[in-house]
């Protein structure tokens, strides 16, 4: 569940996730359902005594994660990947990210408001992160992926294609309490949202802890300035 942010002392986070990877063994994306601040139990519990990412066999992650993300592991040949319950530790939030696992669970913490922006650091979180073809069928390897559309086609399963970039839509991963989302397409996974606010438009694209973009800032500057027009 979405919780205000914490005022916690705290510089240290923990989450039990599943992570989907590529043939090559890369990370396509890491979905944590309840992350959370402090951590240390959970670390204990998984084996991690300092920043890291450990796999979690089935009776591991039924007991850390519950039964349904343990029952959510297993290959999906027709898109090429495998589906593995992770338990991923950060020992300080200040430091910058170390994986791809890692920068998934900072940004878990900002869409669940577990964090403000700028507590906690993303440095370095674009060349960790790959491009992605993110569709209806969950997460692809941008290679091969015609290749794999066609195998997902004769499995029978109809597969859209919503965006290729390194940050998925954000409503896939978090449903945040208290706001409207006029446009889930043009809110990315770390974005912050406060309670009662609006997202139509393209300025909350990016996550707002990490620098932005100049394409992405130019397409807040067009919506500021299409919204502008619109009230004189």
């Amino acid at each position: 569940m979405t919780q205000p942010a914490s005022t916690s002392s705290s510089r240290s986070a923990a989450g039990v996730g599943l992570a989907t990877i590529a043939k090559d063994g890369s990370v396509l994306d890491t979905f944590f359902p309840a992350p959370e601040l402090g951590g240390a139990e959970l670390a204990a519990k998984a084996g991690l005594s300092s920043t890291g990412t450990v796999r979690l066999r089935h009776a591991a992650a039924s007991d850390l994660g519950g039964s349904s993300l343990a029952g959510a592991t297993g290959s999906d040949e027709a898109r090429g990947v495998e589906l593995v319950a992770v338990a991923t530790f950060i020992e300080d939030l200040d430091a910058p990210p170390t994986d791809a696992h890692d920068v998934y669970l900072r940004l878990h913490l900002l869409s669940h408001r577990l964090v403000r922006p700028h507590e906690l650091s993303l440095d370095g979180q674009f060349g960790i992160l790959q491009n992605v073809v993110w569709t209806s069928q969950g997460p692809c390897a941008v290679d091969g992926f015609e290749q794999t559309r066609m195998r997902l086609r004769a499995a029978g399963r109809p597969v859209a294609v919503t965006s290729i970039d390194k940050f998925p839509r954000m409503t896939d991963y978090v449903a945040p309490s208290g706001v409207r989302i006029g446009d889930a397409d043009r809110v990315r996974l770390g974005a912050h949202l406060a309670p009662a606010s609006r997202r139509a438009s393209s300025s909350a694209m990016a996550p707002t802890s990490a620098v932005a973009p100049r394409s992405w800032a130019r397409c807040r500057a067009a919506a500021t300035g299409s919204s502008m027009a619109a009230m004189r």
